[in-house]
């Protein structure tokens, strides 16, 4: 029992002295590894995603937006009417038999085809043709005028956006100066040089910057809610937009773009090609007073008999009460009210591209001014006064340097809301005249 025991404890000691010798091994191993591996690389940063422009907007719109498909499909369905409007009528083909009795081992009665077939008379079938290919060019006429529209949109939600984002910049920077006019109200009164209405003026002042900044928030949400609805996705994919807000505008010539909208545009040929489908309608009902012939071959053999009959009939509608008097006058009507549609389309173009050209002359006048007068001078009065603030001279105080500030500031929130007006009137006469670009107006100014 001794020796088994003292066996036992020499065993486990081995054991234990072995583990600890792989272990021990082991960590050198691992400690040598880790010595000869390389230090881990920090991540690299992820690439900023770089701004969409305005022509990438208009193509996602184009891909995205329902209403180009609603067209497409219109478009697709007026050619399937067209198609059918050629097609003759199919001839209509009967078995009769008659009589089929066993009389002596024979067969009896008569059987036989017969064939019948509608003649269509009067040219309706050209006539039908030429009235559904003029719905053909209703139909792309309308889908380009949606295409434009959609176009519209687009611009005119993507320069919403810089604009609001431009007003949330300005109008935090107008609370900035706010907040520091008001810190300079309280330390005057403390020191009791100011007074209890100045701590006033410039707490209002404050609140009032609060609410506008606010305002200013929630217009640029908006925006951004707009965008995407224009472009038919769930939300804009990339946050950041190429700026053209600054890029000068094109200039437009009235004689010039009224011409354009009123006679080559989408919607007045659009209303042009329906008052021709409805001429060609006309045609084609006054063409439907003379009847279709019916013409039908029989052929029998009788097996009672043993012969063989041919019978031909021919066969028309006499037209003594009915003859078309109802539809013709409708489409006499309808080709009244679609010559009338054409002067319609045109005037409200007309309507619409002079309230468009008025927002686009006031608001181009407006950036001109500010550009060329107002900032310079509010520029020019702010550095004056901070300049005589700076040497101390005790007629620019701090509290003058404030207003100087504000002024400034105040003044170029205008100008971007005078921007975004210039731009957005832009887009709708660039829609109307129906542009594919804001003329050279695709890049930012440097």
């Amino acid at each position: 029992m001794g020796k088994r025991r003292a066996f036992r404890k020499a065993s486990w000691s081995s054991i234990l002295v072995l583990l600890g010798f792989l272990a021990a091994r082991t960590a050198s191993a691992q400690s040598a590894s880790d010595a000869s591996l390389p230090p881990p690389r920090p991540l690299a940063p992820a690439p900023a995603l770089a701004p969409l422009s305005l022509q990438q907007l208009v193509e996602l719109a184009v891909q995205n937006n329902p209403d180009i498909a609603v067209a497409r499909a219109r478009a697709e369905a007026a050619r399937g009417r067209l198609i059918q409007a050629g097609l003759y009528i199919n001839p209509v083909l009967t078995w009769e038999a008659k009589d089929m009795r066993m009389q002596n081992g024979r067969a009896g009665g008569s059987q036989g085809p017969t064939v019948e077939q509608q003649v269509i008379t009067a040219h309706k079938l050209p006539l039908a043709q030429a009235a559904a290919s003029q719905g053909v060019a209703v139909a792309d006429w309308q889908a380009l005028t949606l295409w434009y529209d959609v176009i519209t949109r687009t611009r005119i939600a993507y320069f919403e956006v810089l604009t609001a984002q431009r007003s949330v910049q300005t109008t935090e920077e107008i609370l900035s100066v706010a907040r520091a006019s008001l810190e300079v109200a309280q330390k005057l009164q403390k020191a009791g040089t100011g007074t209890r209405p100045d701590v006033l003026r410039a707490q209002v002042e404050l609140n009032q910057t609060q609410v506008q900044l606010q305002v200013a928030q929630q217009r640029l949400a908006a925006a951004w809610q707009l965008l995407a609805v224009a472009l038919g996705t769930p939300e804009v994919p990339c946050p950041n937009l190429q700026d053209l807000l600054s890029v000068p505008a094109p200039s437009y010539d009235w004689p010039a773009v009224l011409d354009a909208v009123t006679s080559a545009s989408s919607p007045v040929q659009e209303a042009q090609a329906l008052a021709l489908q409805m001429e060609r309608q006309l045609l084609l009902v006054k063409a439907q007073r003379i009847p279709d012939v019916r013409i039908a071959v029989r052929a029998v053999y009788n097996f009672a008999d043993p012969r063989e009959e041919m019978t031909v009939w021919l066969g028309s509608p006499v037209p003594i009460f009915n003859r078309n008097q109802g539809n013709i006058l409708a489409a006499e009507a309808d080709v009244g009210r679609a010559r009338e549609e054409v002067r319609q389309v045109e005037l409200r173009l007309k309507e619409r591209l002079a309230g468009a050209f008025q927002r686009y002359m006031s608001a181009r006048q407006q950036v001109e001014a500010y550009e060329k007068e107002i900032l310079p001078s509010a520029r020019e009065s702010l550095e004056l006064i901070q300049k005589g603030y700076e040497r101390g001279d005790p007629k620019y105080d701090y509290t003058t340097l404030l207003q100087a500030q504000q002024t400034y500031f105040q003044a170029r929130l205008v100008y971007v809301q005078s921007q975004g007006n210039l731009w957005r009137a832009v887009s709708e006469i660039a829609g109307l005249v129906q542009q594919d670009h804001l003329s050279d107006c695709t890049q930012p100014a440097e």
